[in-house]
């Protein structure tokens, strides 16, 4: 039968047909005509059809649209896909079924038929994509780690600083800025203040970069360290996760870094072309082990004696909740070995993406530079807002109030654990906003923590975050989640375990 007196090659179609058959005109949407080429429009049509098929971007039995839809869409004469259609049908890439219309063929002839495995793999990814959680914005799961309560943030305050930082702006904050593509001035300057007084950091402002949050900064940071100073780097071990993929990013040969009560171990006499060490001092991540007076000073008399930078990554050092802080390890350095890496992630909300970088002048240049090629400058809207938020005194009073709130979820977690007969240890718990449980020798964290995330709790295992066979854990985060919510999650942790 001719296409051209086939019934579902018009438009009169029933309702439900008319829907598919506009989801299948998207997927001719391709499609793309030369009319100036020495080809005719058939064959192009033809010729492009036939590609769609091979590559899988058509699949078996979908739907194409008429001849008349196809022919309003590219502009071309009915006529012209008429035949183009009867064409395909003959050589066995479509078929018309009468009263329906034309659908691609359940098998395409064997030897025109094309695998193409990068496309595979690629709509593997989509698949994979639309499986996942997504569409939806929503709070995470108990027991999360490193997520903040944003409910606790005053937000009301925040937008009545951001109104004040556009009026006294104006529309500046909105162009381009060359001036700040370490920052804006005011928020560096606030920032630097704020680090001297309770971190101990020894910087002027004019040293301080603004990064969209820490991880930004890291992989920057790798970016510039690795390829000019060596290719291994000396981490944690377990370690962060996010520091480990940005050295792997470019390369890097990672060693791992044994832990102990003390903190990161030294690095061995051998080891003495690293490019960098990764440590996490003043609470590491994921143990919650802080880095001893001695092992601090250990450390930078290697970096000393061995030119070698490190990276002190001080995520939730604000979080103390049985002593004061403890002073960073770059108030200690006096060879400017140090780059102090912090965040506003995890103190403010995490959707903020402000952090910084307090780079020393030897790097200061070729940082600035990176930063530059990768994103000119941040928001500048939400960095005169937090500017503002800093130098009125609301952050001082916001980590005061987190603080308060954190340690009492702390405490509720920690009573709930004890009185339990769980086989869990909890030994460093002095702040943060994670706490990890030690499992006994032989426990398969991993496969513990798949069952709980298919229970609706998101706690992860500790052998996640180790390169080397490491003693098992689950890592809990508590600082999001009211004693309602801990004690709800609690509950459902103790049906997991079998005593």
């Amino acid at each position: 039968m001719s296409l051209a007196s086939h019934p579902a090659s018009d438009n009169n179609t029933p309702e439900s047909s008319k829907l598919i058959l506009k989801a299948a005109m998207k997927t001719l949407s391709g499609i793309w005509l030369d009319r100036d080429s020495n080809i005719t429009l058939q064959d192009q049509v033809v010729q492009q059809v036939k590609a769609l098929i091979r590559r899988g971007a058509l699949h078996p039995q979908e739907m194409l649209p008429s001849s008349r839809e196809l022919a309003t869409q590219l502009r071309i004469s009915r006529n012209t896909v008429v035949y183009a259609y009867d064409r395909l049908v003959s050589e066995g890439y479509v078929e018309a079924r009468f009263r329906s219309g034309v659908f691609v063929s359940e098998v395409v002839p064997q030897q025109r038929r094309v695998r193409d495995s990068q496309a595979a793999r690629h709509r593997k990814v989509l698949e994979r994509e639309v499986a996942a959680p997504s569409g939806s914005l929503r709070a995470p799961l108990p027991f999360r780690p490193c997520q903040p309560d944003v409910s606790l943030f005053p937000l009301p305050m925040w937008n009545r600083l951001r109104g004040r930082a556009l009026r006294e702006h104006g529309k500046s904050l909105l162009h381009y800025q060359e001036s700040c593509v370490s920052g804006l001035p005011a928020l560096r300057q606030n920032i630097a203040q704020y680090l001297q007084a309770s971190r101990g950091v020894q910087c002027d402002w004019r040293q301080i970069v603004i990064t969209s949050g820490s991880q930004q900064a890291l992989c920057l940071l790798a970016r510039l360290l690795v390829p000019a100073f060596g290719s291994r780097v000396y981490m944690e071990d377990p370690g962060y996760l996010g520091a480990r993929l940005a050295w792997q990013s470019v390369d890097a040969r990672i060693v791992p870094g044994a832990l102990d009560e003390n903190g990161l171990q030294l690095p061995t006499s051998e080891l003495r072309d690293l490019a960098l060490i990764y440590t996490t001092p003043s609470r590491q991540f994921p143990t919650g082990v802080s880095l001893s007076l001695p092992r601090r000073l250990a450390i930078l008399d290697y970096a000393r004696r061995h030119k070698t930078w490190v990276i002190e990554d001080d995520y939730d050092a604000e979080f103390r909740y049985k002593a004061a802080p403890l002073p960073s390890l770059q108030s200690l350095d006096e060879d400017n070995r140090v780059i102090y890496v912090g965040t506003f992630s995890k103190a403010l909300f995490p959707a903020l993406r402000l952090g910084y970088v307090v780079v020393p002048a030897e790097l200061f240049d070729r940082f600035r530079a990176a930063k530059h090629l990768m994103d000119d400058h941040g928001p500048l809207v939400d960095q005169a807002t937090l500017a503002m938020f800093l130098e009125s005194g609301a952050f001082h009073s916001h980590i005061r109030r987190c603080r308060k709130a954190y340690a009492e979820r702390q405490e509720c977690f920690l009573e709930l654990f004890s009185q339990s007969d769980l086989p869990l240890e909890f030994r460093y718990t002095d702040g943060g906003m994670n706490l990890l449980g030690w499992l006994p020798e032989g426990s398969d964290d991993r496969r513990l923590s798949k069952r709980l995330r298919e229970d609706g709790l998101d706690i992860p295992a500790l052998t996640s975050y180790s390169l080397k066979a490491r003693a098992p854990g689950l890592v809990f985060g508590f600082t999001a989640f009211d004693p309602a919510t801990i004690r709800r999650g609690f509950a459902r942790v103790r049906e997991h375990f079998v005593l």
